[in-house]
């Protein structure tokens, strides 16, 4: 529900915005944003880190609880001081990394240090959030992000009617975050799961626990910020703000859709790890296939649709100039099935604790990613950047991981290997000759876009039937279902 909320409230937000500001202001704050993203990095997986340990904590006593709450109260203050450095280093830069002229990096600058002061006071205020869920309070936080979502919107509104322009953001930004905040501390003060605030308490060896558990979880984290955010930011430095503009209305759809798809494992998970736990592993072994297969073709399906609706939605939601066409807009469909494959055959060694055995990869794959979107981008624009984004995972930690996967889970390599194919190769193979027969009829609009739809959902049952689902499969989603439906 948080997830829809906060998706519908963003995406209201890009027509209001679109209709006050030039592309180039659009563009201008975009590239801002993913900036900011980039720093926000200094933060390493601490919160994690310390939501892990505060409910470790909680079992041991009070006087543990509130040590580690001390520790905890530290490393965030840390964070926020290398965050606000950060900001005020790279500020003075904007302007000749995305090569803008000197009114526009004026502008730039001081949005970047207004936006960049208020996430960092939020990530510091984060502490008391960081409790709520450490104290399974999860919950309360979703309600409360849901509503000041909304409040951002209402006061994004009121600010864009009254011609605060780009300065509109940050001034919305800024009350989400002071409501959400009032309201998460005050609940974890009603709730009195926050610690004392006693220096006596502070020990180091406490914080360096908390860094030490926090980089375990960096690496991963920096791997899914560089290739979920980095794309503006390529885009910024190496395309026009115009293109940029257009990327990133057409990326909010993506990433809405990504988040949707990302449900089908990320809801799996716990009960994945509880067999695990349980030394159930041929049952895990069949449901984790079930599921991989459900995640990669409906990332293929959705790729399929967003292709066949995209300039009928953009156009509607925004306007004609907004919309993508050709090789580009099918590359950036195709960015939530690159997410959902790593995350499957990759990320799922956390499900093992096991993730630090692909570290290194995942190091090499950011590199690899980030020297393919500078030459691709250089020479092919868009076109390049969103196919380095592809390449880059053929090339980074995919076989390293379904290796390390394969041996912890007891399926055979070269099993996965073939399961890999069977979900790729026959749908993105008729997805292909279908793409290449619509462009006959793309002017139709409407009836072109329900033609297609229908005629790619006969192809994906047809396939999934034939090569894809075996009778096993077919009698585990049954009683999927049946579970479902009985409660």
């Amino acid at each position: 529900m948080s997830l829809l909320i906060t998706s519908a409230c963003q995406l209201v937000m890009i027509p209001i915005a679109l209709a006050a500001l030039t592309k180039v202001d659009f563009a201008l704050f975009a590239v801002i944003t993913q900036m900011l993203t980039a720093v926000m990095l200094a933060e390493i997986g601490i919160r994690s880190a310390c939501a892990r340990l505060l409910i470790d904590a909680r079992a041991k006593g009070e006087t543990e609880y509130n040590k580690v709450w001390m520790a905890s109260v530290c490393v965030f203050c840390i964070q926020a001081t290398v965050m606000f450095l950060l900001i005020f280093i790279l500020a003075p830069f904007l302007g000749q990394i995305f090569h803008l002229d000197p009114e526009q990096c004026s502008a730039a600058t001081e949005l970047f240090i207004a936006v960049g002061i208020i996430n960092t006071v939020g990530y510091t205020l984060s502490i008391f959030s960081t409790a709520l869920i450490a104290g399974q309070r999860l919950s309360q936080v979703n309600v409360i992000a849901s509503l000041c979502a909304i409040v951002h919107v209402v006061i994004f509104v009121i600010c864009i009617k009254s011609g605060l322009k780009l300065w509109s953001y940050p001034v919305s930004m800024l009350a989400a975050m002071v409501c959400s905040q009032t309201l998460i501390i005050y609940r974890a003060l009603k709730m009195k799961i926050v610690g004392k605030f006693d220096f006596k308490l502070l020990e180091w060896a406490e914080v360096k626990v908390i860094f030490t558990l926090g980089m375990d979880v960096f690496v991963a984290a920096l791997f899914s910020v560089v290739m979920g955010h980095s794309l503006l930011l390529f885009s910024g430095h190496l395309l026009t703000l115009e293109q940029t503009a257009i990327l990133a209305v057409n990326l909010k759809l993506v990433n809405m859709m990504t988040q949707i798809l990302h449900r089908i494992p990320g809801s799996a998970e716990p009960m994945l790890m509880k067999m695990v736990s349980d030394k159930k592993d041929e049952q895990f072994r069949v449901w984790w296939q079930l599921i991989t297969k459900m995640t990669i073709l409906s990332a293929l399906f959705c790729a399929g649709m967003f292709v066949f609706w995209n300039k009928l939605v953009v156009s509607t939601w925004t306007s004609d100039e907004m919309v993508m066409q050709g090789a580009a807009l099918v590359l950036l469909a195709l960015i939530p099935f690159r997410f959902l494959v790593h995350y499957v055959f990759v990320n799922s060694l956390a499900i093992f604790k096991e993730i630090r055995k692909v570290k290194w990869f995942l190091l090499w794959e950011v590199v690899l990613y980030s020297g393919l979107a500078f030459m691709l981008g250089q020479e092919f624009g868009l076109v390049g950047l969103l196919s380095a984004n592809l390449l880059s995972m053929l090339g980074g930690a995919l076989l390293r991981g379904m290796k390390c996967f394969a041996f912890y889970s007891a399926i055979p390599f070269r099993k996965l290997l073939m399961l890999f194919i069977r979900l790729t190769l026959p749908l993105v193979s008729a997805f292909y000759v279908l793409f290449v027969f619509a462009n006959r009829f793309e002017n139709l609009e409407i009836l072109y876009s329900i033609r297609m739809s229908i005629c790619w959902s006969l192809l994906c049952v047809v396939i999934c039937y034939f090569f894809v689902f075996d009778s096993s499969d077919r009698l585990h989603l049954n009683s999927l279902v049946l579970k479902i439906k009985n409660g």
